[in-house]
């Protein structure tokens, strides 16, 4: 079998398009005083989609740009497939980026824009470029726009452009910065899909930057939680919401998030204003999702969670209602049937069993239960 050494340092085989394994071990950026990254370790798995999440200012371009060799890292260690990146130029690393806006050639047909990238950055013939380019574009659903510059193509279109050019190239590494931002909600859903499917046919190693909580839990395999240049966890979109790890993570992912109270504990007890729970040791809050709440007043038993308080908007989310109550504690959202049509200032009791209660220590991380 026919093998080449690829840029990076890798070795790669006729055929072979498979993405390799990502390590990050420390890495920390420094701009000045300010850390943008914070000793950030992760593996990322041959193959996987890892969707970069956070709220602005978290890190998670600037891990990406790291990874794409835009920035170096000030600590910390970045591995491709068990080769150390430091040092190595962007176009020596296998890496395929796609920009959040676009960065076609205005001069240059969709189709062209695809074989460019391919003749020049995979040194592939014209005629083998060129039928890539055409069956790319045909998966995104453009094929029949194959002819027309970025000018005569809208937003959606000409970021399936970009995206197909990226993944065209059949990079191991494919690094997408929030490639979707300025795309209504509706073409959002229909591109990523696109996008996942692609890198599932490629077998690409992929980050996926985005703050949007429910781009990163549809796309990524695991999600990593970037807060204040940390990673807070890194996990399957399932663990990121079930079992969040620290308390920015539960307040920060779900919609609405989970409701989390303050209070102190005496006794095996965690008693805040309005409420008292049975808690672990060290515990300094309670959180439970929405959904984990009961709107009816219900015996429960001395462990549960019990709260009084006054409705004050009832929204209405297809199947679901979304009730958002007052209570001494602070307001609380909870998620109910939309059957369920409790008007605003009604006086109710909600309930949560202890089961769907998490705990918190003072510093955020969670208590395992």
């Amino acid at each position: 079998m026919d093998t080449a050494t690829r840029p990076g340092g890798a070795v790669r085989r006729a055929g072979d398009t498979g993405g390799v394994p990502i390590e990050m071990d420390g890495l920390g950026r420094d701009f000045g005083p300010v850390r943008a990254l914070v000793d950030v370790t992760m593996s990322v798995r041959p193959g996987e989609i890892v969707a970069l999440l956070g709220p602005s200012g978290s890190g998670k371009s600037t891990l990406l740009r790291i990874c794409a060799g835009l920035e170096s890292a000030s600590s910390g260690r970045l591995l491709f497939g068990g080769v150390d990146q430091a040092g190595i130029a962007p176009h020596q690393r296998d890496v395929s980026l796609v920009f959040q806006h676009y960065a076609l050639y205005p001069h240059l047909s969709a189709l062209d824009n695809l074989t460019l990238a391919l003749r020049y950055g995979r040194g592939q013939p014209k005629k083998v470029a060129v039928a890539r380019a055409r069956e790319t574009l045909e998966m995104l659903g453009i094929g029949a726009l194959a002819d027309r510059r970025p000018a005569q193509l809208s937003g959606g279109q000409r970021q399936r452009v970009a995206i197909g050019r990226a993944l065209a190239r059949q990079a191991r590494v494919v690094l997408l910065d929030e490639p979707m931002s300025g795309l209504d909600a509706k073409l959002r859903v229909e591109l990523r899909v696109e996008i996942v499917a692609l890198l599932r046919r490629l077998g690409s190693t992929a980050l996926f930057v985005t703050h949007d909580q429910a781009e990163a839990m549809a796309v990524g395999d695991r999600v990593a939680v970037l807060n204040a240049g940390r990673l807070e966890q890194l996990a399957t979109p399932d663990e990121i919401y079930d079992r969040p790890a620290t308390r920015f993570v539960a307040t920060f992912v779900g919609s609405p998030p989970m409701n989390v109270l303050d209070g102190a504990l005496a006794d095996g007890v965690l008693a805040g204003p309005g409420f008292a729970v049975a808690a672990p040791a060290g515990a300094a809050a309670v959180g439970v999702r929405p959904e984990g709440l009961h709107l009816e007043a219900t015996a429960g038993s001395g462990t549960d969670l019990r709260l009084a308080g006054t409705v004050v908007v009832s929204e209405r989310l297809g199947a679901e209602r979304v009730v958002y109550v007052q209570t001494t504690a602070g307001p609380v959202a909870v998620r109910v049937a939309a059957g369920n049509r409790v008007q605003p200032g009604v006086a109710v009791t909600l309930t949560a069993p202890a089961a769907a209660c998490a705990f918190f220590t003072s510093n955020g991380a969670l208590i395992p239960g």
